[in-house]
């Protein structure tokens, strides 16, 4: 066992997991102790240890959450930087420290917990994002407060136990797809991977309940909704399977931007043009589709609010363990661009 595991394992420096290991003055007397405690969980020997005394003193108040994501690339996506300042900024506000968990794709597999987690050495955890279903269960059992950003979409809400913090998605494509609709649209297919979380799902569900509504058959050779490597954010898979499709719609809902940037790439690189040939919605309002010659029909959702709401929910569940679990929604809005045509109704096939 090596200073490396445990900086890994709390998300610090090596250099600081050093210094708190021996004491250093410069080293916060909370992380010291969480940085200890660890090590002594994962049999780690060579610790200086600070007065008994002072140890007691410091474990009543760590006031440390940890924050839990599936991989480090998670934090190179703007979206979930911004998740993550929106919590940052409430932890701070409120005189906690914040710890960065990034979680190994074998310890979701083996079902391993972050050692801060399993020796509950933190005062709770936001997990952002959806892990695996079993993964997702394994967390909600851990006796510490948490909240989820997001969840498994085979999770049931009638068997939480955990808090979940999500955007509002349903209704949100529900409109966009409506819209396409009333632009004269009736071959309309929708691209997600709905079993990666419930966010996803909940966009697809929205576009099923649109087409029905309108008495359009939801047609599965336009969608591409099956479990996906990349949940359809590699292009080269994207690529492929669009030109396995015998016809194309005229219309693509996407259950983000990401995806439906893919898209439009795609219809580009084969002489298609947008919305002429092809209609393209999204979904986030992500600054990479600024980068487009046409501006995107997505919806707008507060990724930084969604943050702060998270850890809000978190701090108000430390005060209430025994109050029941939540679901919290962050309102999002329809914006209706070029990408989808704005004026000229398309006439049905």
């Amino acid at each position: 066992m090596t200073t490396h595991d445990i900086s890994v394992s709390l998300g610090l420096s090596r250099n600081t997991v050093s210094k708190a290991l021996n004491d250093h003055p410069s080293i916060s007397e909370a992380t010291k102790q969480k940085v200890i405690e660890t090590a002594m969980a994962m049999g780690y020997k060579k610790i200086k240890l600070p007065d008994a005394a002072q140890l007691s003193r410091n474990s009543k108040t760590t006031k440390t959450i940890s924050f839990l994501t599936a991989k480090k690339e998670t934090f190179s996506d703007g979206y979930w930087m911004n998740v993550m300042q929106g919590v940052e900024e409430v932890t701070s506000d409120n005189g906690y420290e914040i710890m960065f968990s990034f979680i190994k794709h074998e310890d979701i597999s083996s079902l391993v917990l972050p050692q801060s987690i399993a020796n509950s050495t933190v005062d709770g955890f936001i997990v952002a994002g959806s892990i695996t279903k079993e993964y997702n269960e394994t967390l909600m059992k851990v006796n510490l407060p948490k909240v989820f950003i997001d969840i498994h979409s085979d999770v049931s809400f009638a068997d939480l136990r955990t808090d979940v913090v999500l955007m509002e998605s349903e209704q949100s494509v529900y409109q966009l797809t409506g819209h396409l609709i009333e632009q004269g649209h009736r071959d309309i297919g929708f691209i997600g991977d709905v079993l990666n979380c419930r966010s996803f799902m909940e966009r697809w569900l929205g576009f099923k309940r649109a087409m029905e509504d309108a008495h359009l058959p939801v047609n599965t050779d336009y969608c591409l909704i099956g479990e996906n490597p990349s949940s359809y954010h590699n292009y080269s898979d994207l690529a492929e399977l669009l030109e396995k499709m015998n016809r194309l719609p005229t219309a693509f809902v996407c259950a983000n931007d990401m995806i439906a940037l893919n898209v439009i790439k795609f219809l580009t690189d084969n002489g298609m043009k947008v919305p002429k040939d092809a209609a393209v919605a999204g979904f986030d309002n992500n600054k990479q589709s600024e980068l487009l010659n046409l501006s995107l029909t997505t919806v707008h959702n507060d990724e930084y609010a969604l943050g702060r709401r998270a850890m809000e929910e978190l701090l108000w569940r430390m005060q209430n363990p025994d109050r029941p679990y939540e679901l919290v929604r962050i309102s999002t809005k329809p914006l209706i661009r070029e990408s989808t045509g704005t004026n000229k109704k398309r006439q049905p096939v």
